[in-house]
């Protein structure tokens, strides 16, 4: 039942969190732009081409205010925008260098500011803020948002393709050709090569939007590869990835495969404890630099 000394708690948080954010957001305007322009600029990034319609739906912004910022945009350089093959009616928007290097200067700006924020917190202290912070994520999400997994749709080979390169350019700096055409031509081909009786690619969708994703292929008559694992940030902590790959591994044994293995890097602490806890082993790893960043490959294996 919730009570009214619940319902008070959550609207103290409220204006708690309320007024941090003001003192983030500041950091953003303090650069000439908007928090709602950041937002685009966001939301730009994430893909290689976007539209006006695709981002007003996401952020849920008004299409003649979104307008005047994606002119805005264009005055500035930071955005290029051409008719869409498919349908002419339809303007397709792509980030240029220029814009790219105003979305991590916005993106530095706000790294910046939170470590500045919990500059006085310990090594402690920042994994129960994390512990506090996935909770609260947890059930607000549980309470306002419809996630669900789904197979994979032609149109979503763009988004596992584009959203991984900018995750990873982020997260891990991963920014070579070398690394961009892996990703690039191993989607492809997976995709061109995808056999519904030996393979699968799940998207996790929340409130409409791909948000995530995870598949698996056939190397050997009984052996799986997963490949392609990933969600959203603002997603991560809430299970959504435990059932992504639980999901994953029902296919794989639903296919009789009797082996599986995938590769990731030693960075990639969240996911490797999700492997682990399925029960996933290392059992190879090797140092890799061709990327744009120095890292230890790792393969993990597990019997099924």
């Amino acid at each position: 039942m919730l009570t009214n000394d619940i319902v008070t708690e959550i609207r103290g948080f409220n204006r708690f969190y309320t007024n941090i954010l003001g003192l983030l957001d500041q950091h953003i305007i303090d650069s000439g732009y908007s928090l709602t322009e950041a937002r685009i600029l966001f939301e730009i990034s994430k893909t290689d081409i976007c539209t006006a319609n695709q981002l007003c739906s996401v952020l849920d912004i008004e299409r003649s205010y979104m307008s005047k910022i994606i002119v805005k945009f264009e005055k500035k350089e930071l955005i290029s925008r051409q008719k869409c093959g498919k349908d002419s009616r339809n303007i397709e928007i792509q980030m240029t260098e220029k814009g790219m290097a105003v979305f991590h200067e916005l993106n530095n700006r706000a790294n910046k500011q939170i470590e500045d924020l919990l500059a006085k917190l310990n090594t402690d202290d920042y994994e129960k803020l994390l512990d506090g912070i996935r909770t609260v994520k947890k059930y607000f999400t549980k309470a306002t948002k419809n996630i669900k997994i789904r197979p994979y749709q032609e149109q979503d080979i763009a988004y596992v393709i584009d959203r991984q390169l900018s995750l990873y350019e982020a997260e891990r700096h991963f920014t070579t050709e070398t690394w961009k055409n892996y990703l690039t031509q191993g989607v492809i081909s997976l995709v061109g090569k995808f056999n519904p009786e030996k393979d699968c690619m799940l998207i996790l969708e929340c409130d409409g939007n791909a948000s995530g994703c995870i598949a698996i292929t056939h190397t050997e008559e009984n052996v799986a590869q997963l490949r392609y694992f990933f969600l959203e940030p603002e997603l991560r902590g809430l299970g959504a990835g435990t059932n992504l790959l639980k999901k994953a591994l029902d296919f794989c044994r639903q296919k009789k495969y009797s082996h599986i293995f995938l590769w990731t890097v030693s960075a990639q602490e969240a996911a490797r404890k999700l492997y682990k806890n399925a029960g996933f082993k290392i059992t190879e790893t090797s140092k890799n630099e061709s990327w744009g960043n120095s890292v230890l490959e790792e393969r993990w294996d597990l019997n099924l």
